[in-house]
């Protein structure tokens, strides 16, 4: 088991990691920005993935923070779950219908595949509603759980038919 501490720890670590590779990736001609498929000169690409690199971190960051502060757990699942679900549908909304291809971890796919792909990841986060749902219902832990197992799995496999 890892103790609270080192788990806050790891968040800490991966959110300003995120960070730092965000800025790393900013200056033209970084290697860290063509490791994640945007060319050296498309500057506005990296700038958006560095945005989202960014929000990402700052994200692990402030659950760390919730976490350190003892803030209710169900305030805690419900900030977590909802941020997740409007960041995802954000995303997908900028791939599918601003072409914003470069977002996506496969390096030069088709704008078609991206379409699918960004409506995938909306539906991805309209399907976090669900156990969001649950926690300002009251709903058990376990059904809470239950309800995002049942998301991820169905996630799973919306994202996979849309990448075929």
């Amino acid at each position: 088991m890892v103790s609270a501490d080192t788990g806050l720890a790891l968040l800490v670590a991966l959110g300003a990691a995120l960070v730092i590779v965000a800025l790393a990736s900013l200056p033209s001609g970084s290697r860290l920005r063509r490791l994640y498929g945007v060319a050296d000169g498309d500057d506005a690409g990296a700038r958006v993935n560095a945005a989202v690199l960014v929000g990402t971190g700052a994200f692990l960051l402030a659950l760390a923070a919730a976490i350190r502060l003892a803030l209710p757990e169900r305030l805690v699942a419900a900030g977590a779950l909802g941020v997740t679900a409007l960041g995802t549908v954000a995303l997908g909304w900028l791939v599918r219908y601003r072409d914003r291809r470069e977002l996506l971890t496969t390096p030069d796919v088709s704008r078609e595949r991206a379409r699918r792909l960004g409506g995938a990841a909306m539906w991805a986060g309209a399907l976090l509603c669900l156990p969001l749902a649950g926690v300002l219902l009251g709903a058990s832990e376990s059904a809470i759980a239950a309800a995002t197992l049942g998301v991820a799995a169905v996630t799973g496999g919306v994202v996979a038919l849309a990448y075929r």
